[in-house]
């Protein structure tokens, strides 16, 4: 039988800043009581499952997050690729407020990804290579075993495309809600993906 490496990459719990509508990126803010109730209702859910590997996100909410999922008996490594995309001046403002100063850039975010620039953050694409890079990174340290990892909204959609082979515009074509779970497989020969944004 092929050996098959198998990714279970959740996103973080509800935060304070998703619940006041504003942009995260590389900033941080707590979960909420919500969130950690997500994230305990998916701990149940994956507690037949024995993880050989845990990586987070270096963000407190992803790496919370995965403490409450396997930090009672795995070590969790924190990995920069698996961060949120960098959303340059727009980090920590609410959502309204960019509408209101920039408005065109935003609609691009939103409408017609292929066309957002960045100001001083990072565009799609070097999301999608860096998480991307990620994967190849684990399936070099493990052929076989199953790996949590905890990220962001935009990240996992990013290596959903990456994946997939999908252009940039299809970024916002999934749903990936808090404490969601997006499964891949990585084998020898190709990588797969099972299932997308998995709510338990």
């Amino acid at each position: 039988m092929e050996n098959k490496l198998e990714l279970y990459i959740v996103r973080h719990g509800e935060t304070e800043w998703n619940k006041e509508g504003r942009l995260q990126g590389w900033l941080d803010s707590n979960l909420t009581k919500m969130g950690i109730e997500q994230v305990m209702r998916l701990k149940g859910q994956l507690q037949d499952i024995s993880f050989d590997a845990a990586f987070s996100s270096p963000s407190k909410r992803a790496y919370d997050t995965a403490e409450i999922l396997v930090g009672h008996y795995l070590t969790i490594e924190k990995d920069a690729r698996l961060q949120e995309i960098h959303l340059g001046s727009w980090q920590g403002k609410r959502i309204a407020e960019i509408q209101n100063d920039d408005a065109e850039r935003y609609e691009e975010y939103c409408c017609y990804p292929e066309r957002y620039t960045p100001d001083t953050g990072e565009s799609f694409q070097q999301v999608i290579q860096r998480m991307d890079e990620f994967v190849q990174f684990c399936a070099r340290k493990l052929s076989s075993g199953k790996i949590l990892v905890v990220s962001h909204g935009v990240a996992i959609r990013a290596l959903i495309l990456s994946i997939l082979r999908l252009p940039i515009q299809h970024i916002w074509d999934f749903e990936i809600e808090g404490a969601s779970v997006t499964k891949i497989i990585v084998t020898k020969e190709n990588r797969m993906i099972e299932y997308i944004g998995k709510v338990f």
